[in-house]
């Protein structure tokens, strides 16, 4: 709608197989010929604000044979249309990092990266504001809380907003527990919350040796897995959620704690079904 002119619009497919081009409103964007990765499009100045329709194009080139197993062909994974204010995160632009969680899991010291998209023709005065609570809780039982000091974000340039926070006891994440918390990173144009990012994290550290073998937590364990391809058999090859969530809970079922994804990278469902089962 006419109101909606000053924001951001970018579109994130997270697979299309194979061989994409992608128009908006017949104005080329580009091409992503691998099936496997996700890939996005900043597709704000190609929209229309006036009452007629908005078209987005995808064209598959399927090219046969291309694959030893299923492929699919299409539009098999998720979609997401994003709409932003001017300032905002990026794109996969949160970073969090518990380098010392092996030493203290009592007051984890927590690194959150953010780069920050200042898509105005002017600089502003932006801070960011982040908060850890149990996922599917309330932020109010935060386990820890901060805010950086005041930074320059340039005019049409990213800028990356470091912020260093503690985290009071949080349960750790294995196999058994997957414990997962919710790190929610707000970006400040003076006291204006203008983006809110939300990134599912779990505490936990791998340690490895070559005569005793793989650590999680400290602990021993040995690794039982499988190699899996993306298709979901006689449902195809499109991510269903809870096709993908059916096949992780049989593996668990049979002993399995871990998955190789064979040849490609998996899809964000799948990544998001083994964090939290």
């Amino acid at each position: 709608s006419e109101e909606m002119k000053d924001k951001e619009f970018r579109i994130d497919f997270d697979g299309v197989y194979m061989d994409a081009t992608v128009w908006v409103n017949g104005q080329y964007l580009g091409n992503h010929p691998y099936g496997y990765t996700p890939f996005s499009f900043d597709i704000s100045k190609y929209l229309k604000f006036d009452e007629s329709d908005n078209v987005i194009a995808v064209k598959v080139n399927h090219k046969t044979p291309s694959s030893r197993w299923y492929s699919g062909s299409g539009i098999y994974r998720d979609v997401k249309l994003q709409i932003m204010n001017k300032i905002h995160v990026d794109l996969n632009g949160v970073k969090i990092e518990t380098p010392d969680l092996d030493k203290n899991t009592q007051n984890v010291a927590v690194k959150i990266n953010t780069k920050v998209v200042n898509a105005l023709n002017e600089a502003k005065e932006v801070k960011v504001r982040a908060k850890i609570f149990k996922k599917g809780e309330e932020a109010t039982e935060s386990i820890g809380e901060g805010i950086s000091e005041v930074r320059t974000a340039e005019a049409g340039k990213v800028s990356d907003i470091l912020l260093n926070l503690t985290a009071n006891s949080p349960k750790l994440w294995d196999t058994e527990t997957p414990n997962l918390y919710t790190v929610r990173v707000e970006v400040l144009n003076g006291e204006e919350v203008v983006d809110t990012y939300e990134t599912d994290y779990g505490f936990r550290w791998f340690s490895a040796d070559k005569n005793t073998g793989t650590y999680l937590n400290g602990k021993n364990i040995k690794l039982k897995g499988v190699c899996m391809h993306h298709d979901q058999g006689a449902l195809g090859a499109a991510a269903y959620k809870r096709a993908t969530e059916r096949q992780v809970e049989i593996l668990q079922n049979m002993g399995c704690n871990s998955i190789r994804v064979t040849h490609n990278p998996a899809s964000q469902v799948l990544i998001d079904i083994c964090n939290e089962k």
